[in-house]
């Protein structure tokens, strides 16, 4: 899912410190401060769905500053053990926080008359209004309904620097092998088999070849997600969608499909698949990662970061994974480096128990000014970040610092506050020249670990993105999981059961007798069509190519 963006936005967390470049001249950074109203001491309540419960404190520094410039301290609330079933109590309840991140649950507020129009507010507020600007179609909720509710999470304008990959193996695999080029399922597996065969154990512990999380919501990334990958598509989570007509299959139901699950059966029978991967936890999972005995991942960057960090901390960056462009067969094209572009469907909204609505809008509006975007990306200036020749740049200690702490976003607050409120894209730049947000090729290539430059120079690329089939083409309809359905219809009620039904019996499928898993996955076809998903798909079909108009609209 587009979660994946968020790989890009913890890139950005960043840099500097003062005394790094004590010897050097600096310039004071001159950033136009924004226009808000009453700056009087308020909380605001704000559930976010994505917040890391660690990183709920708003004390950090870049909070603190937020909170000088605007009066704002934020009441974070996260979900708990990972679950938004939150939502639904709220609505039940109609207790609502002031602002609300509701991710692919917003459709269920707006149904339920929880969220303000922000129509009009957004027209007295010259920073949103600045960075959203020919995005604002995007941000319409639906035909029948083209008001905006939300202004949307993820960079806007962002540039695409980073392959979208669900395939990942070891860097240290790619060495000992001479860093040969895997483009099928079938060159993933005889590089996980062959290395497996050399080294049983890593570090006195049993090696694993490929390891899966099915822990939650988690299952719908390393279990469903991958076989859109291997098959050629871009991450429209449970959807495989044809670019040109917009047409919409269920993942589960595409005719290729059977050909992925069944070669992870295969990867189970011949052991070389993680037998805990449909039971253990998230916890489980990254502390397992942690220990560099994994060798490939069917996973997104973002949801390994933490383990990944904690490798390089411990002088283990050969046992980090590199993205590969992965597909079911040679005939297939990975569209890794397709842009889905800004999809606007999901972001930040007002509750109707807000009793304060404008003192949020100018809290939004801060964070959305240049030097709202300077702070919640880069930090504090003289801490995180220094000013020289007017441009901004960061020392190599708080790089490392953000390298290696796996904490180092909830510790520094860089980074905490950009995701999921309105941001610029990587690859904008502010009017001293300098990028808003702490990305650029620069600093992505400057910062890859010793052993991924190793690996990208055996391959005689720059960037992982060059491993990967350039894509010009851009997604007309942004990504298909932010098209929410009605609440409460058939075709939202059928794809639930389907959700529950398959996250039941994929595992079954994986886990089954080689010889038995044609019997499987039949059977699996003939329930999701009683389930009626066939039906279900041509109204997800039609609920897209209504958006694509939408957002053509003059």
């Amino acid at each position: 899912m587009k979660k994946l963006k968020i790989y890009s936005i913890l890139l950005t967390m960043t840099v500097a410190s003062s005394l790094f470049y004590g010897c050097k001249q600096t310039t004071k950074e001159t950033v136009a401060p924004s226009k808000v109203g009453d700056k009087s001491p308020i909380t605001i309540t704000f559930y976010n769905a994505d917040a890391n419960p660690k990183g709920t404190g708003f004390s950090d520094a870049v909070a603190k500053k937020i909170t000088e410039k605007t009066g704002v301290t934020l009441k974070i609330e996260a979900p708990v053990g990972g679950s938004n079933a939150r939502i639904p109590l709220m609505i039940a309840s109609s207790d609502y926080p002031d602002m609300i991140y509701a991710k692919g649950d917003t459709n269920k507020l707006v149904d339920a008359g929880a969220l303000i129009k922000l129509d009009d507010y957004i027209k007295k507020s010259p920073n949103i209004s600045s960075i959203y600007g020919d995005f604002f179609n995007r941000l319409k909720y639906s035909v029948e309904d083209p008001s905006i509710y939300t202004l949307g999470a993820y960079g806007v304008g962002a540039k695409l620097w980073a392959p979208n990959s669900m395939f990942q193996i070891q860097q240290a695999v790619l060495k000992d092998q001479g860093y040969p080029k895997l483009k099928t399922l079938a060159d993933f597996e005889k590089a996980i088999t062959d290395y497996k065969a050399k080294y049983p154990t890593i570090n006195g512990q049993k090696t694993i070849g490929l390891s899966l999380c099915a822990d939650d919501w988690r299952w719908l990334i390393t279990v469903g997600n991958p076989v859109g990958s291997a098959l050629g598509h871009q991450d429209d989570g449970e959807w495989i969608v044809d670019a040109k007509t917009h047409v919409a299959t269920y993942k589960f139901m595409a005719t290729k499909a059977r050909e992925y699950y069944k070669w992870l059966n295969s990867m189970n029978a011949k052991g070389l698949l993680d037998p805990e991967s449909f039971t253990q936890k998230y916890d489980a999972y990254k502390s397992k990662l942690a220990t560099g005995r994994v060798l490939a991942l069917t996973d997104s960057p973002w949801d390994f970061l933490e383990p990944a960090t904690a490798l390089v901390k411990d002088n283990k960056a050969d046992r980090t994974w590199a993205p590969q462009p992965i597909t079911l067969d040679e005939t297939i094209t990975n569209a890794g480096m397709r842009d889905v572009g800004y999809s606007g469907g999901w972001g930040v909204g007002i509750t109707t128990a807000a009793k304060n609505p404008q003192r949020v809008v100018d809290f939004l509006e801060f964070l959305s000014s240049d030097e709202g975007q300077v702070l919640t990306h880069w930090g504090i200036e003289g801490v995180n970040y220094t000013v020289e020749n007017g441009k901004r740049v960061r020392s190599e200690a708080e790089q490392t610092k953000k390298n290696t702490d796996p904490d180092y976003v909830i510790n520094s607050g860089v980074g905490a506050y950009s995701y999921p409120f309105p941001e610029r894209g990587d690859g904008l730049m502010d009017k001293t020249g300098s990028p808003y947000t702490t990305n650029t090729t620069d600093s992505i290539i400057k910062n890859y670990n010793v052993a991924e430059k190793e690996t990208l120079k055996a391959y005689g690329a720059t960037m992982f993105k060059d491993l990967f089939p350039a894509s010009t083409d851009i997604s007309d309809y942004g990504a298909a999981f932010q098209t929410s359905m009605p609440t409460g219809s058939d075709m939202e009620i059928n794809f639930k059961k389907a959700e529950d039904y398959c996250q039941a019996n994929v595992p079954k499928a994986v886990l089954a007798s080689p010889e038995k898993f044609d019997a499987v996955w039949d059977e699996m076809q003939v329930q999701l069509k009683k389930i009626g998903m066939e039906k279900t798909a041509a109204e997800y079909s039609k609920l897209l190519q209504d958006k694509v108009k939408l957002w053509e609209e003059k």
